[in-house]
């Protein structure tokens, strides 16, 4: 939602360099932010089916109960605990997802996977292998991301 809002802000003001045709320039900025918008909603979705992934992964013996209260304590939106909670008996395939992520949202999807990963201080071989597949599906070195 922050890169919509970003995205936006960006043709705004991209839009008051040119007074000439402001109107016209602010009026296709409203339509290209709203799609993006509604791009970002989809993609958000997408995320969550593949944060399921990772819960597996360092879950792999425990049940949505047990899950549950972990996960409320990184403070998710309802709608992310409402797909994680949809997809969490079968998720669709990490390959399928991946393929549906924009690069836009690669590095914050790796920064949520991480953070999922790492609540209970243990990052698996089965976490690790989820993230490292994110990681090359998308060319990103995590030694770049850490500064």
């Amino acid at each position: 939602m922050i890169y919509a809002l970003g995205y936006g802000a960006c043709r705004f003001y991209e839009a008051k360099n040119e007074p000439l045709t402001m109107e016209a320039i602010l009026e296709a900025s409203l339509v290209e932010s709203e799609n993006y918008l509604e791009g970002a909603i989809v993609q958000e979705a997408v995320m969550d089916q593949i944060l399921v992934h990772v819960i597996l992964a360092g879950n792999p013996e425990k049940t949505w109960s047990e899950i549950l209260p972990e996960l409320q304590t990184l403070n998710l939106s309802p709608a992310s605990m409402d797909a994680i909670a949809a997809n969490i008996n079968s998720p669709p395939a990490l390959e399928t997802l991946l393929e549906q992520i924009n690069s836009d949202f690669a590095v914050p999807l790796l920064a949520q996977c991480e953070k999922l990963a790492q609540l209970d201080g243990v990052i698996t071989l089965e976490e690790a292998k989820v993230i490292e597949t994110i990681t090359k599906n998308f060319g990103i070195e995590i030694n770049s991301l850490v500064k």
